[in-house]
């Protein structure tokens, strides 16, 4: 087979970047390692002409809206208009368009309608309920920015969703879900095909920790990765089921990385935030506590199935963890290191997870074992060879 020429768009970047725009540079990086052409093209109302990213990425410029009022639908129609001159300019030089965008929009329909025969989305969600369950956030009110809160951050994108999500994927070559419940649910939308891609890591990026001994009290940290409250991480739910222990700062210290947003996180006596911190800071955090805490309210997504970057960081650094979904790359002998609960409200047994710990701790070889898992199942040199021999297919 030749090797694809393919586009990689993306219209959410940011100069200084964050973990999803990390994600798409991998896997753009390791698209190439598996022998396509990919190029990231990367929209952006920061920069003023085509600027590098690397050997692979640019950002490409978008036009600032000069909108006094409903600036963010004016931005968004400019977007649109932008990256479909590029799909005209560049359509006969390639052979997949592989996607990534923010909601739908009938300016994402009318690009699916012209140029869908070449066009591959990727999807992390389901949208409609994820929408859905942001839009309680902004309720409806008479009160001017209560009702234009409502207007862009409720109504619209509801109404979007439903009326161009379906006709958009409808009109494309295919898309790539993460999950099996995600990729069955694009299918109801009206999907011609799913290609079912969990997400990946850079495994060595991640140093493997060093094995240390259980002891009192046990030592759990928590990785927020987000500057908003997000409740599906399930913060809440661990806390609540700390608080039921007895005298729980005895057995339970509970260390939070991630930005503090106030009033999230409660004055407790065996919880230590410590803010933002850098990769060689969790690099020496991880190495002195006990286990990792992964996803436990997905159920708050309307999901049941996930691929989290939490837990991929756990398995490459040999980090034991407990979650509270499924998850499509943890087979039957990554029980060895992790331990599942439901996916809903109920209480965390924390004995439970102290008793896990001890047996877990017990193997000295276990960091290196999740770090061949991690190699094996994880990391994005395997996930992006067998997505692109799915992208051949098609």
């Amino acid at each position: 087979m030749k090797n694809l020429s393919i586009k990689y768009i993306f219209t959410s970047p940011l100069l200084n970047g964050y973990s999803v725009q990390t994600k798409i540079l991998n896997q753009i990086n390791f698209l190439n390692k598996a022998g396509a052409d990919c190029k990231g093209i990367f929209f952006s109302t920061e920069v003023k002409e085509i600027t590098q990213i690397d050997i692979y990425s640019s950002f490409y410029p978008v036009k600032e809206c000069e909108w006094s009022y409903f600036k963010k639908i004016g931005q968004r129609i400019i977007f649109d208009k932008t990256v479909y001159n590029y799909f005209k300019n560049t359509y006969s030089t390639t052979d997949i368009f592989y996607f990534r965008f923010p909601g739908s929009t009938y300016g994402l329909y009318r690009i699916a309608k012209k140029f869908g025969k070449k066009i591959v989305s990727e999807h992390q969600s389901k949208e409609l309920e994820e929408i859905n369950s942001s839009a309680k956030n902004n309720l409806f009110g008479i009160a001017p920015s209560k009702f234009l809160s409502w207007f862009l951050y409720n109504f619209l994108p509801v109404f979007n969703e439903k009326l161009f999500g379906n006709l958009f994927v409808k009109s494309i070559l295919s898309v790539v879900a993460v999950t099996n419940e995600i990729g069955e649910y694009q299918l109801k939308k009206g999907a011609k095909r799913s290609i079912i891609s969990a997400n990946g890591i850079n495994v060595k990026n991640y140093q493997v920790r060093e094995s240390i001994e259980f002891s009192y009290p046990l030592k759990v940290i928590f990785l927020k990765g987000t500057s908003t409250n997000a409740s599906w991480n399930g913060l809440d739910r661990l806390i609540n089921s700390i608080d039921k222990m007895e005298i729980p700062h005895e057995k339970i210290k509970l260390v939070i990385c991630g930005y503090k947003i106030e009033g999230e996180i409660p004055d407790k006596k065996y919880i230590e935030h410590l803010g933002y911190k850098n990769k060689s800071d969790i690099d020496q955090l991880i190495n002195n506590v006990h286990v990792g805490i992964s996803t436990l309210a997905l159920h708050k997504k309307q999901l049941m199935e996930a691929s989290t970057l939490k837990t991929r960081e756990y398995v490459a650094r040999g980090l034991p963890f407990v979650y509270a979904y499924t998850d499509p790359d943890l087979k039957e002998d990554a029980k060895e290191f992790s331990l599942e609960f439901p996916n809903d409200d109920s209480l965390i047994d924390m004995e439970k997870v102290i008793e896990f710990a001890k047996k877990a701790l017990e193997d000295k070889a276990l960091p290196q074992k999740m770090r061949k898992y991690a190699e094996e199942h994880m990391d994005y040199e395997v996930k992006m060879k067998k997505l692109y021999q799915e992208l051949q297919r098609l």
